[in-house]
Formats: C-alpha cells, structure tokens, sequence
C-alpha cells in the first residue's frame, strides 16, 4: 500500500458509497464512455470506450482499497498499461471533470454531493500515486 493515505472523511465516504458504486460500474462506464466521447479529438477517435472502462475499474478497485485501508496499492503496472494505450494527462482530467456529473447522473439522490466530491478527490489522488514523479493535475479541455 502506498505510504501517503488519504484523509479519513474521505475514506468514510467511500466505504459508505461502495454499495452503491460498486454494483454500478458497467452503467457509470457507459455514461462516462459517452461523455468522453463529445470530447473526443481526430487523434483521440474510438478511445472513449476503453478509457471509461479502465479509469472506472482502476477507481472502483482502487477506491475500495482506500475505503478499507487508507491507501492504495503499487500501480506501476496501472500506469504501464496506461502508457502502452497511450493514455495521458489530457485523458484523466476529461475523466475527472465529468466524474461527478456522471455519478449524480447514475446514483441520483443516493450520491450526496460531499460524496461526490469524495469519489472526485480520491480520483485524484489515485492518479497522483499511480505518477508521483509527474506532479500529474488537473487540466481542463
């Protein structure tokens, strides 16, 4: 597990919202496949799909992990796949920009927003574990 945890009001809040998340990671990868799509470039074209998935399972695995023990596991492999695929900055803050949208759009009034916030800082913080030497933010557009 990593060395860094994440704050504890976090932590609680993920492991209160897995019962919902959880089960609902194939329908939040659907609506994040489409929501990436609209922002999708030429070089980017047909990408959506294969970075919704593996962004939400990487953050439902990696939330899970961070609910139970406050950290994450070592994700070199994580960030190699990313790189083999091409998968760069430009792809998780597309991803972070939308995930709260897309988590009020699929769990409703289940997702208290302090919850969604959550699901968005652990996101983040996931990222910068998986590149600490990147310093990897968040950049829009």
């Amino acid at each position: 597990m990593s060395q860094t945890a994440i704050a504890e009001d976090i932590r609680l809040r993920l492991a209160q919202s897995m019962p919902e998340v959880d089960p609902r990671r194939g329908v939040i990868a659907r609506r994040m496949q489409e929501r990436l799509q609209e922002f999708e470039t030429p070089e980017d074209s047909g990408k959506a799909e294969i970075t919704a998935m593996l962004l939400v399972e990487m953050l439902v695995n990696c939330a899970s992990d961070l609910a139970a023990f406050g950290g994450v596991r070592n994700l070199e492999e994580v960030a190699c796949k990313h790189r083999r695929l091409d998968m760069d900055g430009r792809h998780y803050s597309r991803f972070g920009l939308l995930l709260g949208p897309v988590l009020r759009d699929v769990l409703g009034v289940r997702l208290p927003p302090k919850t969604a916030s959550a699901w968005c800082d652990a996101f983040w913080y996931i990222i910068r574990q998986m590149s600490p030497q990147e310093a990897v933010e968040p950049r829009y557009g």
